[in-house]
């Protein structure tokens, strides 16, 4: 893959590893010492007050700033990354566009 290429981070392939990447940095990043990455379902819900994983704000902010330094990207100061904290495929998602 080369970086000059815009499709390069949207091919199903490459939207698998991404996912997976993220659920590994999730665990990592916020020590999640009884979750293995791949027991995260890539639609599960993140925050939410169902969700299995028991993510709360504090989590969402460790796990922007990781996703920001890994990926080189950056979400809005206006309060929109929420909508792509939803799960793992909304975060793959926003990752490969910001870097496309």
């Amino acid at each position: 893959m080369h970086a000059s290429d815009p499709t390069e981070h949207s091919t199903p392939d490459a939207l698998r590893a991404l996912r997976a990447e993220l659920k590994e940095l999730l665990v990592t990043t916020l020590r999640l010492e009884n979750v293995k990455p791949e027991d995260i379902g890539d639609t599960e819900p993140l925050f939410s007050p169902e969700a299995r994983l028991g993510l709360d704000s504090l989590a969402a902010l460790e796990l922007l700033a990781a996703i920001e330094f890994t990926y080189k990207v950056r979400f809005s100061d206006d309060g929109s990354a929420r909508q792509y904290f939803e799960s793992v495929s909304t975060l793959a998602a926003f990752v490969a566009s910001a870097r496309s």
